[in-house]
């Protein structure tokens, strides 16, 4: 191509795109300033068929790849975490030895939030969603320990080490949850 015909071409597509930038401001339609000329005619084609912008998305009916809407999602994710789980604690922090269980509560913006008591080394095990298993099993604490150099110097240094063990353990059998009901039903511990 010469330079006469690749100039002809570059102001062809500078009216081109003045032209559409104008279509554009009497149909309403907003673009950005330094928008490229088959973007812009883009949008005035669509906007001449009724053809909705393909950058705005209906919020009810976005679907994700694995064909669930949001709310589904929400509703599986939270089912999922509220899953209770079966387990054992034994505390391993020496600053709680003492303790008899502690009160554990975690969330976030998808399934809200769980706070429950976890006693520590129940015979019979303990419920908690498997959101709170996955928080107290991944819990860490830092304790300390005297280390002697060559010199004699003793000096104390820091390690993070597991602040539970747990224990998961199978689920109730139907004749344990029988029993259970026919416990607390003499107790009257549930209304």
């Amino acid at each position: 191509m010469s330079e006469t015909q690749d100039t002809e071409v570059q102001v062809t597509a500078q009216d081109e795109l003045a032209a559409l930038k104008s279509r554009a401001d009497m149909m309403g339609i907003s673009y950005h300033p330094s928008i490229g000329l088959e973007k812009l005619r883009e949008k005035v084609n669509a906007a001449i068929e009724g053809k909705a912008d393909e950058t705005k998305q209906d919020a009810a009916v976005v679907v994700s790849a694995s064909g669930e809407t949001e709310g589904q999602r929400n509703a599986r994710l939270k089912k999922e975490a509220s899953k209770l789980v079966r387990i054992r604690v034994s505390c391993m922090n020496p600053a709680k030895k003492e303790w008899e269980g502690e009160i554990f509560s975690i969330g976030n913006a998808v399934v809200g939030s769980f706070t429950k008591y976890v006693p520590f080394n129940t015979e019979d095990g303990w419920h908690v969603p498997h959101m709170m298993y996955q928080m107290i099993k991944d819990r860490e604490c830092q304790v300390f320990y005297t280390v002697t150099d060559s010199r004699g110097n003793k000096t104390r240094k820091g390690k993070l080490i597991k602040e539970f063990n747990v224990e998961v353990l199978p689920p109730l059998t139907p004749e344990e949850l029988h029993d259970l009901a026919q416990r607390q039903a003499m107790a009257k511990s549930i209304d």
